[in-house]
């Protein structure tokens, strides 16, 4: 007896790469801090950045970040190293 395959789900484009460098530029060493830090509000310009500022997901993805960076250095750039790789994830649409 066969055993029928599940119809092939339609091949979507490649999500293309979002670029983190911009955000990654403006940060800046502070007085005070030993690594550098994003001159204003991080979560709006990674959302903003990535698209995702409407998304459901979007504000608990940046949370995600934020915890996981909490573990080592909590410093604005591994957040947003963190936030890129969750961003990938995230197949709502976003990229």
């Amino acid at each position: 007896m066969k055993i029928p395959l599940p119809p092939k789900r339609p091949r979507q484009a490649p999500k293309k790469a979002i670029d983190w460098q911009p955000i990654l530029n403006q940060m800046q060493p502070a007085d005070g801090h030993k690594l550098p830090i994003y001159p204003g509000n991080l979560e709006a310009a990674l959302l903003n950045h990535a698209g995702m500022t409407h998304h459901p997901k979007g504000e608990a993805t940046f949370q995600l970040a934020r915890e996981i960076a909490r573990l080592t250095t909590c410093c604005d750039p591994e957040i947003t190293y963190w936030f890129s790789c969750l961003v990938e994830l995230v197949d709502d649409g976003v990229g």
